[in-house]
């Protein structure tokens, strides 16, 4: 069970994890930016990379195969034959990585004139449609050419030169870059992948331990805030947590702002103590006096004016005794714990303040017992009750008492004109009158429900109030149950009278 407004709300996420999030999403972001950057890099540096191979296998055709042509041409072959015959060995034993290939085209031959690498990427066909236009060119050139599947092609065109200087034929290597490239490309993004997974998660875990670490004095004031708040205990202090930085400085602040009240609380306390201890013995005097004068005047006029001077004397003395309550109340004065039965003290309740009442519903379960001051409780539940028939306007009231867990929950109900949602977060505090309430009850002094607040926080409960203009108002008392036991009993005829209510 969840006490107060406040306690009922719901929670936000905790600061220290929105600030690891906030951090994660830092360190995500830069982790992808480095991570493009890197891609980019290393796509250019492959796309260099596959010319500087191409390149290499070029220059290993002009350093081997013209050695090869020109010894065979010495022993007798023809130069058409001992270009193929070379031809044919280069082909056969060098390397081609995975995406390359190489086409050799002799001229003075039959077709098909064209040779390649078995096993190799097929770069003939890959530029079938326009090979003719591309071998037949006697410069040396670098190529950007589109394959037949639409794949991008890095290719270099070497002449081959006969003896006097003339076209013998055509070398062209060339490798799919997008093949080449994207399955570096592709192997590096797994690994950066990996490495950035791992990295953000222990960067987070690191974050949040920091951020926790950092906070924690924060999270200890807002805890010791949350215990005032609930205790009402303006004694305590935040200070002396960790550095002097600006949340050490700001708990300093706090503590010096909670000693102001303190202050405040304690001299007006003291006043209302004092006052209502003075004020005690003088109108006990004055209301003497006014007694002994009455029967001494003879005229109805001036008995009325006796009459009505000594009931607001009763009225200004039920006002200090309530003032002297809640000063003792605020003091720590002791309350009794007992087991309480619910059902006699909501009828002796009901027998008091009942008086010119309406339709009234009561529920409550026989035997059912709370932990508190009988008399107290009976104060508590007089003054609701009270409330309920005079700004109920006559409605229909219903007090109900029920077992909740470890709690019992006593409600007490009208379906008056409720409680205008500007004056109901103010109700308890003391000598708060809305304006409805000094309308219709102008002899009020707007401290019986502090004095109610007060007397179930004294008996470890806790009291709510739930209303809604033009269908009613609920107050309800929680207070912890207690196993039956006979500890406060009405008189019997008392107990008859509320029986029959």
């Amino acid at each position: 069970m969840k006490r107060g407004r406040s306690m009922r709300a719901k929670r936000a996420m905790p600061l220290s994890l929105r600030v690891a999030s906030i951090y994660a999403m830092l360190v995500a972001a830069t982790l992808l930016v480095a991570a493009g950057l890197a891609l980019q890099f290393t796509r250019n540096q492959l796309s260099g990379q596959v010319d500087t191979q191409l390149k290499a296998l070029a220059m290993s055709f002009q350093q081997k195969v013209p050695e090869g042509v020109k010894t065979r041409v010495a022993s007798g072959q023809t130069f058409t034959a001992a270009v193929v015959s070379e031809t044919v060995n280069w082909l056969g034993y060098s390397s081609f990585f995975e995406g390359q290939g190489a086409v050799v085209a002799v001229r003075n031959l039959p077709p098909p004139n064209l040779f390649q690498p078995k096993g190799a990427y097929d770069l003939g066909n890959a530029i079938k449609a326009y090979l003719p236009g591309v071998l037949n060119v006697p410069q040396a050139k670098w190529l950007n050419l589109k394959g037949q599947t639409g794949a991008s092609i890095r290719a270099l065109r070497v002449p081959i030169n006969d003896p006097n200087g003339h076209m013998a034929g055509t070398l062209l290597v060339g490798a799919t870059q997008s093949k080449v490239v994207n399955h570096a490309v592709w192997n590096l993004l797994k690994g950066i992948g990996a490495a950035s997974a791992i990295g953000l998660v222990f960067a987070t875990a690191l974050g949040l331990v920091a951020v926790r670490r950092t906070l924690r004095p924060l999270e200890e004031m807002s805890h010791e805030v949350e215990s005032i708040q609930e205790t009402d205990d303006l004694s305590k202090r935040l200070s002396g947590r960790g550095p002097r930085d600006e949340v050490g400085r700001l708990a300093e602040g706090f503590d010096r702002m909670l000693g102001r009240l303190q202050e405040a609380f304690l001299s007006q306390r003291r006043f209302l103590s004092d006052a209502s201890h003075e004020l005690r013995t003088p109108m006990t005097v004055v209301r003497g006096q006014l007694e002994l004068l009455a029967m001494d005047v003879e005229s109805l006029p001036g008995r009325r004016s006796m009459s009505i001077a000594i009931e607001e004397l009763d009225r200004m003395g039920r006002i200090v005794e309530d003032l002297l309550l809640l000063a003792r109340l605020d003091e720590g004065m002791p309350l009794a714990r007992d087991s309480v039965e619910v059902e006699l003290v909501v009828g002796e309740a009901l027998l008091r303040a009942m008086l010119g009442a309406g339709d009234v519903r009561v529920q409550v379960l026989p035997e059912l017992c709370i932990l508190g001051d009988a008399d107290r409780l009976l104060q508590v539940l007089t003054n609701l009750i009270t409330n309920a028939v005079r700004h109920g306007r006559n409605a229909p009231i219903t007090v109900t008492a029920r077992p909740e867990g470890d709690y019992v929950r006593i409600e007490v109900s009208d379906l008056g004109p409720g409680i205008s949602p500007e004056d109901l977060p103010h109700v308890f505090e003391r000598l708060y009158r809305g304006s409805k309430a000094r309308s219709e009850s102008p002899g009020g002094a707007g401290l019986g429900l502090a004095i109610a607040l007060s007397l179930v926080k004294a008996m470890d409960g806790w009291i709510d109030v739930d209303s809604t203009l033009g269908v009613g108002t609920t107050f309800t008392v929680t207070l912890r149950s207690a196993p039956p036991a006979v500890s406060y009993r009405m008189p019997v005829k008392q107990r008859r009278e509320a029986t029959a209510l």
